[in-house]
């Protein structure tokens, strides 16, 4: 229930991200962003992701927990239970854990990015994928 969205956004926001993080930040000699801006702008997306899609994550954990299958009954109770507090309630654990994992991710994609560019580039696979 959270997860298509939360990706959606990360995905989205990382973009961003880097696409104005490039106007500020000088590219590499092949005109790649630099790792450092890479793991800045996913750190970025994962706690804009994660704020974002809260209250989803959390509905989500009350019907898995509580075995009801109605959103909006759920829904309904945490709203009566908590009020505006269902937009923040585990909010700083869920960005930690989305930002320290976003890290990770960018750190593991971008470096398979620039490996297989690299690989492409000196005549390997012609089957290896090109980024503009």
């Amino acid at each position: 229930m959270s997860n298509v969205p939360t990706s959606g956004i990360w995905w989205a926001t990382y973009n961003c991200l880097l696409s104005h993080s490039g106007r500020y930040v000088a590219s590499d000699s092949q005109g790649h962003h630099k790792m450092p801006v890479q793991a800045v702008s996913g750190v970025m997306s994962g706690v804009i992701s994660a704020v974002a899609t809260n209250p989803l994550d959390i509905i989500r954990t009350r019907i898995q927990v509580g075995g009801s299958r109605s959103v909006v009954y759920v829904t309904r109770k945490l709203w009566a239970e908590d009020g505006m507090g269902l937009f923040v309630k585990g909010l700083s654990a869920r960005a930690l854990s989305m930002s320290t994992s976003s890290f990770l991710i960018i750190l593991g994609y971008e470096t398979v990015k620039r490996l297989s560019l690299r690989y492409g580039a000196s005549g390997g696979a012609s089957s290896a994928v090109q980024y503009n």
